[in-house]
């Protein structure tokens, strides 16, 4: 199961605060990459909740490709950005 971080969930509030009217994010994963997209649930995705922050959505395939990882943000010239870690064992 993905893991998110407090610090990968500030920067999705983040990114839900610049889209008024947007309670669901949507996660993608492309070659190593996650996207984080405004988002409307599907019958068969994967939920993730956290209070007070988006809902984060995901296919069962994203889901199983972000096994046992971390959504952590860190700070980078350009502002925060989302990444992956891989979780120790």
């Amino acid at each position: 199961m993905l893991t998110v971080t407090e610090s990968a969930w500030k920067r999705l509030s983040q990114l839900q605060s610049t889209r008024p009217g947007v309670t669901t994010m949507r996660l993608t994963h492309t070659d190593g990459l996650v996207k984080c997209h405004r988002g409307v649930q599907k019958k068969r995705d994967l939920i993730i909740d956290h209070p007070g922050r988006p809902t984060l959505v995901m296919t069962a395939t994203v889901a199983e490709d972000l096994n046992s990882r971390t959504l952590d943000a860190r700070e980078t010239d350009r502002g925060p950005r989302l990444r992956l870690k891989q979780i120790s064992p």
